[in-house]
Order: C-alpha cells, then sequence, then structure tokens
C-alpha cells in the first residue's frame, strides 16, 4: 500500500486481516478460507486518480472518487435469496445513476450455501439468485449484451452474510466473449428459469493503466461441464478457456498499446472446492503460468456442482508502456 496515498484508496479485495487497520475507500472482504498464496497478493486494491469520500449504511459500503465508484452491498435474505439479489442490484443501478458512474465494470458476488437446493421452490439457490439478477436487470432497462459486467458468484459458509461487490466508472468497458463457449446469458433453460448474466470478460481503459477483468472461469465448452470428477482436466480445460480470452481481448488491442499477458500486472483467484486437490491443481497452474503472475488459492463452492476448480483474473498494462509493477493498490 502506498503510504504517501490513503485518501486516494478506492476500494479493495481481501481476506480478513489482509488489508490495513485504516482503509479510506470499501473493503470487500472474501468469506472464504486460504488454502495457499503469497500474503501481499491476498489484498486487490484500486488507486483512484483523486481524493475518494466513503460512506456507510446499513451495511453497504460506498467510495466514490471523481469518474470511478466501488461498492460493497450485502444480501439481507430476510424475505428470501430472490428478493435480497434484486434489491441488492436495484441499490446498485440506483448507485451508478445517482454518482454518474453508469458503467458496471467487474462484480464479485459471495453467495451462502450456493449449491443447496431452496425447501420452498426446490430450486439450487444459484438458481434463485439468477432469478433476482435478471428480475433487477429488466427492471434497470439493462440488455445483458450491453451491459453485463465480468463478474464471478462463488460459495461461501452458510454462516456468512452474501456480498455484491463491485467497480464503476462514468467510461464503458468493452464486453469479450470466449469463442469456445456460449454467452452466459443464451444458456439453455436446463441451467435455471433464468440465465446468468456476465459477460466472460471486461476490457476498460482507465487513466494509467488498462484493465482486463476475466470473469469467473471454468471447465464449461459450449455450456455444458466437461471432464466431471477430475480436477487435473478441469484445470487444464479452465486455463484453456481463460487463454482464449486473453486472446480475444488482445485482438482488440491498437497497434500501439501493449498485450496483456500472465506477468506482474496479473492477479488470479483460483476458487477450489475440495482443499485436498490443492496439490495438483497448483501444479498445473505452476507449469502454465509466468512466475511473476500473482495467485491466491481460496476455498469455495462454485456455481455448478459439477465443477471442482474455477479462475478469475484482473490484468493490467500501463498506458505509458512500461512494465506494470507488482502492486497490491494500482492505480486507475
Amino acid at each position: 500500500m502506498p503510504p504517501e496515498s490513503p485518501e486516494r484508496q478506492l476500494g479493495a479485495l481481501g481476506t480478513p486481516g489482509s488489508h490495513p487497520e485504516e482503509l479510506r475507500g470499501c473493503l470487500g472482504t472474501l468469506p472464504l478460507a486460504v488454502l495457499d498464496g503469497n500474503v501481499d497478493d491476498l489484498l486487490e486494491g484500486f488507486l483512484a486518480p483523486g481524493p475518494v469520500t466513503t460512506r456507510h449504511h446499513a451495511g453497504e459500503c460506498l467510495a466514490r472518487a471523481e469518474g470511478w465508484l466501488f461498492g460493497s452491498i450485502p444480501l439481507d435474505e430476510t424475505d428470501g435469496l430472490i428478493h435480497a439479489t434484486e434489491t441488492a442490484y436495484r441499490q446498485l443501478f440506483a448507485r451508478l445513476h445517482g454518482e454518474n458512474t453508469p458503467h458496471l465494470w467487474r462484480v464479485w458476488h459471495y453467495v451462502p450455501a450456493i449449491n443447496a437446493i431452496d425447501t420452498a421452490t426446490g430450486l439450487e439457490r444459484y438458481r434463485l439468485f439468477n432469478l433476482g439478477r435478471a428480475n433487477a436487470f429488466e427492471w434497470a432497462n439493462q440488455g445483458p449484451a450491453q451491459s453485463a459486467p465480468a463478474a464471478c458468484a462463488l460459495g461461501s459458509p452458510r454462516d456468512t452474510t452474501g456480498r455484491v461487490i463491485y467497480l464503476a466508472a462514468d467510461t464503458p468497458a468493452e464486453r469479450i466473449e470466449n469463442p469456445r463457449q456460449v454467452s452466459a446469458w443464451d444458456y439453455p433453460e436446463r441451467y435455471g428459469p433464468k440465465s446468468p448474466l456476465f459477460a466472460r470478460a471486461a476490457l476498460a481503459r482507465g487513466k494509467r493503466h488498462d484493465w482486463l477483468f476475466i470473469s469467473g472461469t471454468a471447465s464449461i465448452v459450449g455450456h455444458e461441464t466437461r471432464h466431471q470428477g477430475d480436477v487435473v482436466t478441469q484445470t487444464r480445460e479452465t486455463i484453456a478457456n481463460l487463454e482464449a480470452v486473453l486472446q480475444e481481448a488482445n485482438g482488440k488491442r491498437r497497434p500501439s498499446e501493449s498485450q496483456f499477458a500472465w506477468d506482474n500486472g496479473s492477479l488470479l483467484r483460483v476458487y477450489l472446492r475440495h482443499p485436498e486437490h490443492l496439490p495438483l491443481v497448483r501444479d498445473q497452474i505452476d507449469h502454465w503460468l509466468d512466475s511473476r503472475a500473482r495467485r491466491v488459492y481460496l476455498q469455495a463452492d462454485i456455481c455448478r456442482t459439477d465443477l471442482l476448480v474455477e479462475i478469475e483474473a484482473t490484468l493490467r498494462q500501463t498506458r505509458s508502456g512500461a512494465e506494470a509493477a507488482r502492486d497490491a493498490w494500482p492505480e486507475l
């Protein structure tokens, strides 16, 4: 953390104990167990170009700088998960409009017991979450192909409070899809009454860095899970999907712009359903990744019960063309 810039700390994602005691912006705490990772990589912060103002109310945190917004909204399940998700997203859309930062770049969701079956509806809780999110998108007149952000949805322990954590800006991000996969919003009905609403990645241009936010990515080809029960081949398929998204994004780069790469400017979160799979997955990733790429391994349930591993990534390149620094608080 740059000690000279606490007034510009917009927001961060981190595990308990990974963040400074005094944080000017909002902290999105990941309610997950850390399996492996360098302590310096457990926090992913975003530094605004100018001063940040922060407010807290009823569990919500909202941090604003000129042109930027970072927020964390709890899922209040008093009236069920569908209502909780729709309410949180309506609140999110209202904040985007009210702060003049209408473009959603990245969203992180943590949903307690995401694979559990709801006794009242007979539906998996992830499908209820998708219903609530879709209701809010429809309410806000947000078409998924135009406005779906990069996103992930992971399962947290039952005794935690769900969270919607987001980063938005006054400039749009370009949505990136994966040629190996069906767009999530076009999934067939077998995956639930409403499809997930997220882009495979978002390519965004900030003041100091260009950003590539890659959504939670797993062993899915087309719309189907591949390699059920085999965590090694699922990891390899996931890597193939990450590389396909990276190639698509780099194809959008201008000739004068640097290509995104797995280097100092990248951070990957690897979510494992079963902690005992850590050595197998880590071996595959170490074999694939540039040693400079930051990585953290966390235990989490994944949106489909037949998926054993999910990986999300944030990559950045400096606008100046210089190599991105290994920094927990890079400037947007």
